[in-house]
């Protein structure tokens, strides 16, 4: 067992710091109350000095370990064709790429990685911790998400290849045609008839069955819409990544209320469909009551500065605590992990970062960092 004593914790669901101490034991929180006292000559006792503890960093859209800092290069995308749902995440992944150091150092501990957008449908996102030597160390939900992508992208990619899709059009179409033949593959499973064995079609029935969401690639409004009114048709969950132009279409996203993921925000206007980024989006978005969360999209912006990125929509004008929820609670939400990771409540996973400061200002450091129960990062040690 480990006992934090002196904390001055970050209480994401209610907007406020405060004064108590933290039990963990085994992966677990056990305990979070005022003057913890445990009688165990094996317990590990650490004096925070009321330094601030956060909930474990949660970035919510990322290719970290996909899309690697050496010469490997990209392995979140294959682009030999538009429709590739069989392919997973974790099978492309290299958890020993040193981002995953650093994430854990900044005190990002879980991260959703999922393929690029450079298909219709990319494949079978994953939710994993930063540490770990294996995948298996490293997991914790698979599959999480089937990755989709709308506009430029997957248009751009096909139209260097002669193939389709090269219109809009097109890659809504390929997209509503493969979901009917799920549909019906699904429908006929289940009423006992004897249906050929297909791959990916068996990867979109969690989508189908509601037991995972859609994770919809889109930048321009249009293809926001796009991408809701396909979800609506076909009944799925969905969150909406990127949304850059979402302050443009507020009423629409109000009215499915899908979880919204935003980011890079520090790669802006790289491409046209992404000049009307702009910080005000996140900002607007939460005056409206959504559930936003700000994302890395790494290695397009760094993992590791995701605290920093969401401190700029402080500077902007975002609540602090508006702020932090968008790494913290908010996308534990999106993602379906709240039970385990979010917040600081007994029961959830040993999932804690605590810094000389606060960690949206650029000149705070990381003084520790758990990931289920055990230490994987103290400074100076």
């Amino acid at each position: 067992m480990i006992l934090f004593k002196n904390c001055s914790i970050a209480d994401v669901k209610n907007g406020r710091f405060i004064d108590r101490d933290i039990l963990i034991e085994g992966e677990k929180i056990k305990e979070v109350s005022n003057n913890i006292d445990i009688l165990d000559e094996n317990i590990e006792i650490i004096d925070i000095k009321n330094n601030k503890v956060f909930p474990g960093f949660i970035d919510g859209h990322s290719h970290i370990g996909m899309w690697t800092l050496n010469y490997n290069g990209n392995d979140a995308n294959e682009c030999i064709q538009p429709m590739t749902p069989s392919l997973r995440a974790i099978d492309g992944l290299n958890p020993q790429d040193r981002a995953f150091e650093s994430a854990y150092k900044a005190g990002i501990t879980t991260i959703m990685i999922c393929p690029g957008s450079g298909n219709v449908i990319g494949g079978q996102a994953a939710i994993i911790k930063s540490c770990g030597k294996t995948i298996e160390e490293k997991l914790m939900k698979f599959p999480a998400a089937l990755k989709v992508a709308l506009g430029e992208n997957p248009k751009n990619v096909y139209s260097e290849l002669k193939m389709s899709p090269s219109s809009r059009m097109s890659t809504a179409s390929l997209l509503r045609e493969k979901f009917e033949k799920a549909k019906l593959y699904l429908e006929e499973k289940e009423q006992g008839k004897l249906v050929e064995y297909d791959m990916d079609l068996e990867a979109i029935i969690p989508v189908m069955k509601k037991e995972i969401p859609l994770k919809i690639h889109s930048h321009r409004s249009d293809d926001t819409i796009t991408g809701i009114n396909i979800a609506k048709e076909f009944g799925l969950k969905a969150t909406l990544d990127h949304c850059t132009e979402g302050y443009l279409i507020i009423d629409k996203l109000k009215e499915v209320n899908f979880p919204i993921m935003v980011g890079p925000l520090f790669s802006f206007r790289t491409k046209d469909e992404v000049k009307n980024a702009t910080y005000e989006n996140p900002i607007e978005l939460i005056r409206n009551g959504l559930n936003i969360s700000v994302v890395s999209d790494h290695p397009f912006s760094n993992c590791e500065y995701l605290p920093i990125y969401v401190g700029l929509l402080v500077k902007y004008g975002m609540d602090y605590f508006d702020a932090i929820k968008t790494i913290t609670i908010n996308p534990a939400m999106a993602l379906g992990i709240d039970n385990r990771v979010g917040s600081i409540e007994s029961g959830k996973d040993g999932d804690l970062v605590i810094f000389d400061g606060d960690p949206l200002e650029i000149s705070t450091k990381t003084l520790l960092t758990m990931i289920n129960g055990r230490i994987v990062y103290r400074a100076n040690k």
